[in-house]
């Protein structure tokens, strides 16, 4: 049966109204941070602000989650050192982020692996997000189950259209602090620069970049469109959003109120995950009339020169056989 969006908050309402006792007075016995590096605008955030409300007002004033938006708590890398020491209780991150201290969760972003951001999603809430998921755990770090969907990527640059793969050559393109973006780029003969999500609207006015990959609403939420006119649709790669807490922040938390806060984030990520992939799907026609010319480069170019270049083979080496596993159960299998 399928629910509409009031369906769904009207059963969070009701789940989140048993079995959480009034706290007294108006301070909050749990005061948490939840930081991310997306806008105020985008359906994560604007759905989490909404959670953390339901969240108060069930709890009726026990836990109080402020939501800091924008890497207002530091770049990608510091908050995902300030969530593990918990300097900061909750923390949305991206599975490119999660990579740089848990290898098997650049699996989501083996380039032209997944055909559609639903395959993308139903990886991230299936078996390789399952399998992502044990391996934070380990970590010290509790992992949500349900990821909040990011988008695919698409390249954007301000030189010059791009209709296949010799296009990019010499291009500067930001890319995360992640292995995976660096060899894709490398390999296609592209200047891979590593750049936060925060400095990249700077660093394309410098100069310092030619150009980022990135989903369209990104493109639209942080203005990047402005610093750049040409968009490739080469749906390359993806990302899923992880929300993770600190371990000792998560055990103070009665199991009433853990439970609570996993449902309505549960709630969160499925409602903006529908709202995103809405927005990448009608974005395209908003963002050409501010002026940006899209084309829509053939992928099996690019898959060609990932495959001639080794890297499957080398990645499907780098990573645990249970990881890759769980990444085909989803693509099909991936060519060497």
């Amino acid at each position: 049966m399928k629910m509409t969006r009031a369906g769904v908050l009207a059963s969070a309402s009701a789940f989140a109204s048993i079995a959480v006792l009034r706290w007294p007075g108006d301070a909050a016995e749990f005061s948490y941070k939840l930081a991310n590096d997306q806008t105020p605008s985008h359906p994560m955030t604007s759905e989490s602000v909404a959670a953390a409300k339901r969240i108060l007002d069930a709890s009726a004033g026990r836990l109080d989650i402020q939501i800091f938006p924008n890497s207002a708590l530091g770049g990608d890398p510091q908050m995902l050192a300030q969530v593990r020491t918990g300097a900061i209780e909750l923390l949305q991150t991206g599975n490119n982020i999660l990579s740089s201290i848990l290898p098997a969760a650049a699996l989501f972003n083996i380039p032209f692996a997944f055909r559609s951001g639903l395959d993308l999603q139903n990886a991230a809430n299936g078996p390789l997000g399952a399998y992502v998921g044990d391996a934070v755990e380990k970590l010290g770090v509790h992992r949500f189950p349900r990821t909040f969907y990011g988008g695919t990527f698409q390249v954007q640059n301000s030189l010059r259209p791009i209709e296949g793969p010799g296009d990019l050559h010499g291009m500067k393109i930001r890319v995360p602090p992640g292995q995976l973006d660096v060899a894709t780029f490398k390999a296609l003969d592209a200047a891979p620069t590593v750049v936060s999500l925060a400095e990249v609207y700077t660093s394309l006015m410098t100069h310092l970049v030619d150009g980022l990959e990135a989903p369209l609403p990104t493109l639209q939420n942080f203005k990047l469109y402005e610093q750049v006119k040409y968009c490739a649709m080469t749906n390359h790669t993806g990302l899923a959003y992880f929300m993770l807490a600190n371990s000792d922040a998560w055990q103070r938390l009665p199991v009433p109120l853990r439970d609570l806060v996993q449902h309505e984030f549960g709630v969160a990520a499925a409602t903006a995950s529908t709202a995103f992939a809405v927005q990448e799907a009608t974005i395209a026609a908003t963002l050409a009339k501010e002026g940006m010319t899209f084309t829509h480069p053939a992928p099996e170019p690019f898959r060609t020169i990932i495959r001639s270049a080794g890297l499957y083979t080398q990645w499907r080496a780098q990573f645990d056989p249970k990881g890759w596993d769980a990444l085909e159960k989803t693509t099909g299998p991936l060519g060497a």
